[in-house]
């Protein structure tokens, strides 16, 4: 009898699901209540479907008009680039593929208000989402992220909260030019950095006021790179060139993992507009 008070109380904790008598309580289901009982008083829930495996919903919201936002982040929210995805139903629960989408984000860190770099939506049919991404150049812990999704000018607001990067990743900096702008320098993420040749992505964004951050196209870039720990480079590097809306790719030898530092001189017409821009990776 023992043995099988035992294999009972294993199978139950070994359950990736479990019931409470009030009902299915399990917080980490999208949606779980008392109807989520089966007849064999196991518990089954409707799971949350996103566009990818490593996606996570940041929340849900209604618009004016009744329509339904989910919005979706690829990876956790961190400073730097960061792709999202908002699902869009209209009042009766359809999907809307041609509803005019746009990202409007907001930093509020009381004594003053900002937004940052956007790129903004296009609706994907395969994933029935509008896919864009924002460029976070601070965390929250100066202040407070939302992002409203608005549908045809109506928003849906939602609080992302976004973490420092780690110690040791630069993955976004804001430096001043000696043309008196400011410009946001980002790693077009996900980056799965090896040991080896490879291309990488950066995204230059201008300044025009707290709140426009257009892309720049007119950099001319000579890329540096450096094993900050070792105190050398390595060889076969290729300087990022632009491709359009901001975005410049380059190739990068990284000989061996570690921390290494992409030093960026950012030049217009021949004239250095800033002279040590940097990025930090560590792998």
């Amino acid at each position: 009898m023992k043995k099988s008070i035992l294999f009972i109380a294993l199978a139950a904790t070994a359950s990736l699901v479990s019931c409470k008598k009030e009902g299915c309580m399990d917080p980490t289901a999208i949606n779980y209540s008392e109807d989520a009982r089966k007849d064999d008083g196991t518990c089954e829930y409707e799971q949350e479907e996103t566009p990818a495996e490593t996606m996570f919903l940041i929340g849900t919201a209604t618009t004016s008009q009744n329509e339904t936002v989910k919005l979706y982040a690829e990876q956790s929210v961190s400073v730097g680039y960061t792709r999202l995805f908002a699902e869009v139903k209209d009042a009766s629960g359809s999907i809307m593929s041609g509803a005019t989408v746009e990202f409007e984000p907001l930093m509020d860190m009381g004594m003053m208000q900002h937004a940052c770099p956007i790129e903004q939506p296009v609706y994907n049919a395969t994933t029935e989402k509008y896919e864009g991404a924002l460029v976070f150049i601070m965390s929250s812990a100066s202040g407070t992220w939302t992002v409203d999704v608005t549908v045809n000018g109506n928003p849906a607001s939602f609080t992302v909260d976004v973490a420092d990067a780690p110690t040791g990743v630069k993955e976004v900096g804001v430096y001043s030019g000696t043309d008196g702008k400011m410009y946001v320098v980002s790693f077009k993420r996900p980056v799965d950095w090896v040991v080896g040749s490879q291309t990488f992505d950066i995204l230059i964004h201008r300044r025009d006021d707290i709140m426009n951050f257009p892309a720049d196209d007119d950099f001319d870039i000579v890329f540096t790179p450096e094993m900050v720990s070792m105190g050398h480079g390595s060889t076969g590097n290729v300087d990022p060139v632009n491709l359009g809306n901001g975005l410049y790719q380059g190739t990068v030898n990284l000989s061996m993992p570690g921390d290494w530092r992409f030093h960026l001189e950012l030049s217009k017409s021949s004239t250095i507009i800033q002279s040590d821009a940097f990025l930090d990776i560590l792998f």
